[in-house]
């Protein structure tokens, strides 16, 4: 994920890639839990939801195989476009999160930068260790925000998960690895 100019050409090759191979590898999920949360794995990369009616949120945990940052994006019209994105990493211990919007086919920017955007991600844990980094959030079902999605219990969602390189803690550099499905939330 990242500018026009350092991703254009490489996440269209990928994109290109998943849609001639059918879009999701190899996945072991939707799967449930006993405790209630939903899984969904593909080639490493572990999406994990929980619709918390009570609060009226969705939270959410990916886990990936890379030291750099994590990312699940929801209902993209085109590529990344208009897509609602979460990404966070873990620098020196410390988690991060940020909430963006896809502003082109392959770039985004957090919503808070763009007219009457909102931050409505919260972070509620982060970690890296063994090779792998995983991030746990909450977000609204609704946030009322214009650049983030409305998420209803029960309806299918187009969900794009991705991960930086290893050492890739940052919001903005180019994705290692993408893939999509579509999921009932």
């Amino acid at each position: 994920m990242g500018s026009m100019s350092r991703t254009g050409p490489v996440l269209l090759l990928a994109v290109i890639a998943l849609i001639m191979t059918g879009g999701c590898g190899d996945p072991t999920g939707p799967t449930g839990n006993p405790d209630g949360w939903m899984e969904y794995a593909v080639e490493g990369f572990t999406f994990e939801w929980l619709v918390e009616d009570s609060t009226g949120s969705l939270r959410v945990r990916m886990t990936a195989p890379t030291t750099g940052w994590v990312a699940v994006g929801f209902d993209p019209t085109s590529f990344m476009m208009d897509a609602d994105l979460i990404i966070g990493f873990v620098e020196g211990g410390t988690p991060q999160i940020r909430d963006d919007y896809g502003t082109g086919l392959t770039s985004h920017v957090a919503d808070i930068t763009l007219p009457e955007g909102t931050a409505d991600a919260e972070l509620i844990t982060g970690s890296e260790s063994s090779g792998e980094t995983s991030i746990e959030f909450r977000i609204p079902l609704d946030s009322g925000d214009a650049y983030d999605k409305v998420i209803a219990d029960g309806t299918t969602h187009t969900v794009i998960f991705a991960h930086g390189a290893d050492g890739a803690d940052d919001f903005t550099s180019q994705h290692a690895w993408v893939q999509s499905a579509s999921l009932e939330i």
